[in-house]
C-alpha cells in the first residue's frame, strides 16, 4: 500500500504527546516501581501490598502508554497513518488503560485502603476512548483500502 506524507501538524501534534507521555513514565511511573522496590524491604504494614499494587499497576499503565506512544509516533513520521498497526497500537492502549483502571478500582474497593477513584475513573474513560480512536481508525483504513483499490 502506498504510504501517504504526513501533515506537519499532526506529526507536531503526536511528537508533544509522545514526549509528555515519556516523561510521565520517567517522572512518575519508574521512580514510583524503584520507590515501591526500596520500600517492600522495609515497610511491614498489612496495607503495604494493597498500595503496592494500585501504585504498580498506575506506573506500568503510564510506561505502557509511553512506549506505545513512541512507536505510533515513528509510524506517523514514515507516512504510516492509516494502518493495522496503528490500529493495534490505539486498541493496545485503550484495553490495557481500561483493564488497568479496573483492576486498580477493584483493588481499592475490596483493600482497606482509603484512596481516592478518580484515577480509576479516569484509566477507563481514556481507555475506551483509545478503543473508540482504534475503531475510528478501522474505518479510515477501509476507506484508504477502498480508495486505493479505485485507482
Amino acid at each position: 500500500m502506498s504510504e501517504i506524507k504526513p501533515d506537519k501538524k499532526l506529526v507536531r501534534y503526536c511528537e508533544v504527546i509522545s514526549v509528555i507521555t515519556i516523561i510521565a513514565a520517567a517522572m512518575y511511573g519508574f521512580p514510583n516501581i524503584l520507590d515501591l522496590c526500596y520500600e517492600m524491604g522495609k515497610d511491614d504494614s498489612d496495607t503495604f501490598i494493597w498500595y503496592a499494587l494500585v501504585v504498580g499497576i498506575e506506573s506500568y499503565a503510564i510506561m505502557f502508554v509511553g512506549v506505545l506512544s513512541y512507536v505510533m509516533v515513528r509510524n506517523v513520521k514514515r507516512g504510516n497513518i492509516f494502518s493495522r498497526v496503528n490500529k493495534r497500537i490505539l486498541n493496545a492502549i485503550g484495553v490495557s488503560t481500561t483493564l488497568s483502571g479496573i483492576l486498580i478500582n477493584m483493588i481499592i474497593r475490596l483493600s482497606p485502603l482509603e484512596m481516592p477513584t478518580e484515577v480509576c475513573v479516569l484509566f477507563i474513560i481514556l481507555g475506551m476512548m483509545f478503543v473508540l480512536t482504534a475503531c475510528i481508525f478501522e474505518i479510515g483504513i477501509r476507506m484508504k483500502e477502498e480508495q486505493d483499490l479505485t485507482i
